[in-house]
């Protein structure tokens, strides 16, 4: 059999599991610095909007509960692009048990909308038809 060059970096690789294990490694790499970008975006867009209730809004330091939100978040996007790779990630079963609490609360308040904007018509007099004034 012929041997196996790692593309683009050119290294030969020993066995096909090394090759696999640095496939995975490479997109284990590529999450991580796709979930900070994503982050760093957020933070730069958020500050070029220049939101004045936003001043003062610090993502970096870990003494702002906004900071560990954006801590939360950054390992949530991580894990979802670990998932669309196929690799399995800790916070995977947690996240589904989010999504599940989501909806249920979104549906819930979507019902409590529904009825708090409800037209209830109730008249004061007979709809039986019996009074009709045609003549």
């Amino acid at each position: 059999m012929g041997k196996l060059i790692h593309f683009p970096s050119g290294q030969e690789l020993k066995n096909e599991e090394e090759h696999f294990k640095s496939i995975v490694d490479s997109l284990i790499g590529d999450s991580v610095d796709t979930a900070q970008h994503l982050l760093d975006v957020m933070d730069e867009e958020l500050a070029d909007m220049d939101i004045s209730w936003l001043e003062g809004f610090n993502i970096r330091d870990e003494q702002y509960p906004e900071s560990r939100d954006a801590f939360v978040i950054v390992n949530m996007i991580y894990a979802m692009l670990l998932r669309y790779s196929d690799i399995p990630h800790e916070l995977h079963k947690d996240m589904d048990l989010l999504y599940v609490n989501i909806k249920r609360f979104a549906q819930k308040k979507s019902e409590q909308s529904k009825e708090e904007n409800e037209i209830i018509f109730e008249p004061d007099f007979n709809l039986d038809g019996d009074d009709d004034d045609i003549t």
